[in-house]
């Protein structure tokens, strides 16, 4: 049995700081609203995905979709639903959703996840898992690794990862229960680990973060890969990541669409975080010359990117000119604000919710 985590004396008290202004909160219409979509998460995954696996239908995973706050961004659940269908086969995802739903160790079946099914990334994995098992599985994604910078706890798991091995979210799961438990001695009744991720989520929203540049070592590329994928698809895109795009040419991320008076249009994205430069920009050359490519879209820090602008100088103009930079802070941020523009859209209920 794994050995109780505690928190030392200064993590203690950076816990404490939140916990009065988060009482408060949860007197609030926000959290009443929040505590209803956890129980209704909670009840599909527990109660009516294990019923309707045997004969999974598309509308069930979109259904599977719509209760995972991981793809709020992601407006056309439709489509997402049957990308993930495409990509891995009704039967195949039917088999691993049921490995998944009735795991005995559910961490171990994190992993076994992540690496059979194309479609889910890690948070949406692991709040999945947080729905099956609450008690002992928190959700890994970007909010709840900058709540963990700003309490001061970056020693059990590398903050800076997308994806965290078995063994990392075997830890996290136990950071996670050792704040647990500080919010239950301080008299929060009820409280999980997925009650700790809102505590985790508060705590980032609660603070006003001090905005800087964003360098190449504190982004993972599939990351900052995967959220441009999300923003084309929120944008009503066809996106795709991984893609050959022309002879010699495979690129992080395309965006598509049909124009009218164009016919199909297309953008491409590299994330570039280290490596070589000029392989970076043959490969957009490359994906330049593809017929129903627009534009062409260098991501990366600031820092590397004025680097980009620089060797690219010489270039053909009409090169240069179909050329585009995009700071990841920028990505992370664009991000960022789709995600509040799609849960405002949410509490409207303009969608009726599939069963």
């Amino acid at each position: 049995m794994a050995s109780v985590m505690t928190l030392s004396e200064a993590q203690q008290a950076a816990v404490a700081k939140y916990i009065e202004p988060f009482r408060r909160y949860l007197d609030t219409e926000g959290y009443r609203r929040f505590e209803a979509e956890r129980k209704a998460h909670v009840a599909f995954f527990q109660t009516d995905l294990p019923r309707r696996l045997a004969e999974l239908s598309e509308a069930d995973v979109e259904a599977l979709l719509g209760h995972l706050w991981a793809t709020a961004m992601w407006g056309n659940k439709a489509y997402l639903a049957q990308k993930i269908i495409n990509d891995n086969g009704m039967e195949r995802l039917r088999e691993e959703l049921k490995r998944l739903v009735e795991a005995a160790d559910p961490e171990e079946a994190y992993g076994h996840f992540l690496r059979a099914v194309k479609g889910f990334g890690p948070a949406s994995v692991t709040e999945m898992l947080a729905y099956l098992h609450p008690d002992r599985c928190g959700i890994w994604n970007r909010q709840a690794r900058e709540a963990l910078r700003l309490l001061g706890i970056t020693h059990v798991v590398n903050l800076g990862k997308y994806t965290l091995s078995v063994q990392e979210y075997r830890s996290f799961n136990r950071l996670l229960r050792a704040i647990a438990r500080e919010l239950s001695q301080a008299g929060i009744p009820d409280v999980d680990l997925l009650f700790v991720d809102l505590f985790l989520y508060y705590i980032v929203n609660a603070t006003e973060l001090e905005t800087t540049p964003v360098q190449a070592e504190d982004f993972d590329h599939n990351e900052v890969r995967d959220l441009i994928a999300q923003i084309g698809t929120s944008l009503g895109f066809d996106t795709d990541t991984e893609v050959r795009i022309a002879h010699g040419a495979v690129v992080d991320v395309v965006w598509r669409a049909r124009i009218a008076n164009l016919g199909m249009v297309t953008y491409v994205f590299e994330v570039h975080r280290s490596g070589s430069i000029d392989s970076l920009i043959l490969n957009l050359q490359k994906a330049r010359n593809a017929p129903s490519v627009q534009k062409v879209i260098a991501v990366s820090d600031e820092r590397q990117l004025e680097q980009i602008r620089r060797e690219c100088e010489g270039l053909p103009e009409e090169f240069r000119r179909a050329l585009r930079f995009w700071p990841v802070s920028e990505v992370v941020r664009t991000a960022e604000h789709l995600q509040k523009v799609m849960e405002a859209i949410e509490i409207l209920g303009l969608v009726e919710e599939t069963n």
